[in-house]
């Protein structure tokens, strides 16, 4: 059927068009940088140098046990994208780019259908900037697994809503088999669960017989206990019997305030904090994203009429999104973990930041009469969050320079001055950026330095370990008669261990031998490292 002009230029439509345009903008403004000039960081070295011990790709998925044991599925999409790409670091970007802004629009879709256009608009704008949980993008490796299960996830909804109105059993069983996949690939959707439990409740309400109740839990309600109840035997009963598993359901009653208290601080403390931090970091590129963003937003406020907003769906979709937000400190509570929104550690707050963009966009469809403040606190917090992620993101390029310097220096060196393989490289070098805006990590585990030197050059280098000096992290060092310790783990002799001292100012570095443990102890004193070394 053709539109006509009249049709064409209708306002409603305009402003849909004007809003999808600064939307694609907004997303190309905020990725491409990343996309072009980022790399990877922590784990995801680990993940490319595990494939140098394996045969194929089956070897390589099941030597990931019983590491993963706790979630089975989680090394899938890491031997998979390592297979493909190897050392291609911009197809890692752009492949887990892809995964995560997928799965946030897949469920954006079924935010339209169930209430409005501008509520599923303002939650995909926001959870594609996760300025709290930074390592769901910088680290598109090893975070894979966080993406593909969002992923699962959102398939399974987009599933179940489309049961919900064809009236199919495939569509339900397809819905909960995603379900599972997404729990066996990471626990980090666990709050997402009650949107599943109660959509079909958002988008009809409770006007049915009393009765219906019994049949709603054993068609929405009860499949989802049993996956729960897999996920549990899993990791409780049936992993355990033949190999070691790390469970990840860690629950300390005594503890769980303080888990609590870890998780409001972010909201409290740490994110006006980071907003604070941005006046020192944005730049011009930054801003112009940033006002994208606002502009996006403020040109589908009114997308719709005001006279739908305050229907009881809307009221629904609202609350089950707020109960969605509070059940995501039960990731905390549950692992006994601590929330964290610096640094590598904040991956954590994937499943946070993704039901707190979920909290906003449900509140733009009950705020009919407080539409104008609502309006402008979504603004400046949107407008405030795009600042932060480009001041990560430009903190996690540069992370990538400092590190491909240090790689090709410490190569370079190696090459010219040593013939013995299988060595160490004992590397003083940075953890964090020497400016940096919110921790943005270098290198901080053997697993990032040594595997890093060793996938380009397996055969001279066996490993390596760091430290940082300047910084005063001397990773809980210690020594014995025979060999080094690191972090209470890692450990080795000194016959062949040579010494890297990068100086980020400059960033040069330095190469030597070290001829045994106490000449490497008495150079690790002079360094700075505590008295532990007795």
């Amino acid at each position: 059927m053709r539109l006509n002009l009249t049709q064409i230029l209708h306002p409603k439509l305009m402003r849909v068009s004007v809003s999808l345009f600064l939307a694609i903008t907004f997303i190309l403004l905020t990725y491409l940088p990343l996309i072009l000039h980022g790399g990877i960081i922590v784990d995801d070295w680990g993940d490319i140098a595990h494939n140098l011990t394996c045969a194929n790709f089956s070897d390589c998925y099941l030597s990931w046990f019983p590491l993963f044991s706790n979630r089975p599925l989680a090394p899938l999409p890491i031997t998979t994208l390592t297979f493909l790409f190897e050392t291609n670091f911009s197809a890692y970007l752009i492949c887990n780019t892809a995964i995560y802004l997928a799965a946030i629009y897949l469920f954006a879709s079924v935010i339209k259908k169930i209430v409005t256009y501008e509520a599923a608009l303002i939650f995909f704008l926001l959870a594609s900037i996760p300025m709290i949980a930074m390592p769901l993008v910088s680290s598109p490796i090893n975070q894979s697994t966080a993406t593909v299960s969002f992923l699962y996830w959102a398939i399974s909804l987009w599933l179940l809503y489309q049961g919900t109105h064809k009236k199919l059993w495939i569509f339900f069983c397809a819905s909960y088999f995603f379900l599972l996949l997404s729990f066996l690939t990471y626990e980090i959707i666990l709050p997402l669960i009650l949107i599943n439990a109660l959509l079909p409740w958002i988008i009809f309400g409770d006007g049915q017989q009393k009765t219906a109740w019994f049949k709603y839990f054993i068609k929405f309600i009860l499949p989802i206990l049993v996956i729960l109840l897999i996920v549990t035997l899993w990791q409780k009963e049936f992993a355990p019997r033949f190999m070691d598993v790390d469970s990840r359901l860690k629950f300390i009653p005594s503890h769980s305030l303080a888990k609590l208290h870890t998780w409001l601080h972010v909201f409290f403390m740490q994110i006006p904090n980071l907003f604070l931090k941005t006046k020192d970091f944005f730049t011009a590129y930054s801003l112009l994203t940033a006002l994208t963003l606002v502009f996006c937003l403020l040109s589908s406020s009114f997308s719709r009429p005001l006279a739908s907003i305050t229907n009881s769906r809307n009221q629904r979709f609202f609350l089950v999104c707020c109960l969605s937000f509070f059940a995501s400190v039960l990731i905390f509570i549950l692992s006994d973990e601590s929330a964290v929104s610096w640094g590598y550690q904040a991956r954590g707050l994937s499943s946070t930041w993704f039901t707190f963009a979920l909290f906003w966009a449900s509140a733009s469809s009950i705020t009919k009469k407080l539409r104008f403040i609502y309006l402008i606190l979504l603004s400046i917090f949107c407008f405030l969050s795009s600042l932060s992620f480009s001041a990560q993101r430009d903190g996690y390029i540069e992370s990538w320079k400092i590190q491909k310097i240090i790689i090709n220096d410490v190569l370079h060196k190696l090459n010219t001055q040593v013939t013995k393989p299988n060595l160490i490289v004992f590397g003083d070098v940075p953890k964090f950026l020497n400016l940096n805006y919110n921790d943005e990590i270098v290198f901080s585990q053997s697993w990032d330095f040594g595997d890093a030197l060793r996938i380009y050059n397996p055969q001279l280098i066996a490993g390596g370990a760091v430290i940082d000096s300047r910084k005063k992290d001397f990773h809980n060092i210690q020594f014995t008669n025979e060999y080094i310790l690191l972090d209470g783990w890692w450990k080795n002799d000194a016959n062949n261990i040579w010494f890297y001292d990068f100086d980020p100012i400059s960033k040069q570095g330095k190469l030597f031998k070290i001829e045994d443990l106490p000449h490497l102890k008495k150079y690790l004193q002079f360094l700075g490292a505590p008295g532990a070394l007795n």
